[in-house]
């Protein structure tokens, strides 16, 4: 009887192992990678986060028949699946399940055919994935969220481990006249991030998106948004700054005798069909550049009451502003100037409020 039993278990045991490696290797990813409309429809790229899609596209869609197809996480389905003709007028949402079954992930989804503000107070925002960190918002003409504004905060969150929203690198503080305003500080990563040359991330907020890019954390932000209107004049905005203590290079070294120092700058460039943004490491040297305007050294000061900046926009030498051409503008702030390279000061806090496209 124990030898049949032995036998009997000799055979069983690789089926059940096979079986327990199976159901390991099933897929746990439920997420949207890619998100498609026909193309003339498009005012830019689809901008995907961690639970949001949004199509920003042109005032001759018909949003109430709208049937977009997403690309999945190997194995993953959605609900309701996709081609499935939906009306678009407001949000919409739809459920990806992870292969294994019991990984979901909710996706808010959304058509924009509001043109973009030309001025923002950030009294709104709201905590995102899972409440670990907040994001601004505005409300459009129907009455959905639009997130013109992105941050690294997605990013760190594979660093922040216990840390509270309020400890995030962008969050929130008291605004000039009451409500919210945009406070952006540079923060320590973790030991393991130190170690591969990203020690600092400096807090940002910036018209755009991010999509973590592992191997190039420079491409991880895309800066800019379909611009539609006239050259500026300039940009207003209200701001507080403070900067940290000592200034650190990616090796985590003391630069001796720098001082930090913030940067919000804006740029208007030529819009093309694909990739119509600008990634981290352009160095305003991009060919497409048409104006920028950036705060001048001189008046990067460090102030604990609210100062009123005005910096105007410059044309690129050999470029011209034309109305009836379609462009893309980039709105970028940084507590520290040059966070973008993992170097700055701890501590350095930059705190802003009403941000304005000037005129006349």
């Amino acid at each position: 009887m124990r030898k049949k039993s032995t036998i009997l278990t000799f055979f069983l045991l690789p089926i059940f192992l096979i079986s327990c490696i199976q159901e390991e290797e099933l897929d746990t990813d439920a997420d949207i990678l890619e998100a498609y409309i026909p193309p003339q429809y498009l005012k830019t790229d689809p901008i995907i986060t961690n639970n949001s899609i949004e199509f920003r596209v042109k005032s001759n869609i018909d949003l109430k028949n709208q049937a977009p197809i997403f690309i999945l996480s190997p194995n993953a389905t959605i609900d309701p699946v996709n081609g499935t003709l939906r009306d678009y007028s407001t949000t919409q949402t739809a459920v990806v399940t992870a292969q294994d079954k019991r990984w979901k992930k909710v996706y808010t989804i959304s058509f924009n055919i509001d043109e973009l503000s030309t001025s923002y107070a950030f009294n709104q925002a709201e905590l995102t994935d899972k409440d670990r960190y907040y994001r601004f918002y505005s409300i459009g003409s129907n009455g959905d969220k639009i997130y013109d504004w992105a941050s690294g905060n997605s990013g760190y969150v594979t660093v922040a481990g216990d840390k509270t929203p309020d400890e995030y690198p962008t969050t929130v503080d008291k605004g000039r006249n009451g409500g919210y305003a945009a406070k952006m500080q540079t923060v320590y990563t973790s030991s393991f991030a130190a170690a591969t040359g990203n020690p600092i991330a400096a807090g940002n907020l910036f018209l755009g998106s991010f999509k973590t890019n592992l191997f190039n954390t420079l491409k991880s932000t895309k800066f800019g948004l379909p611009y539609a209107g006239e050259l500026p004049k300039s940009v207003r905005a209200y701001y507080k700054y403070k900067a940290g203590k000592e200034v650190r290079d990616q090796d985590f070294k003391v630069i001796p005798g720098a001082v930090d120092s913030f940067d919000i700058y804006a740029i208007i460039f030529e819009s093309q069909a694909k990739e119509n943004y600008l990634y981290g490491d352009h160095d305003f040297k991009d060919p497409r550049n048409v104006a920028i305007a950036r705060v001048p050294k001189t008046d990067r000061l460090e102030t604990s009451n609210w100062r009123e900046i005005n910096f105007p926009f410059k044309l690129v030498e050999g470029k011209k502003f034309d109305p009836t051409k379609e462009y893309v503008l980039a709105i970028v702030m940084s507590s520290s100037i040059d966070g973008a390279y993992f170097t700055g000061a701890i501590g350095s806090t930059l705190i802003v409020d009403e941000v304005e496209l000037i005129y006349n």
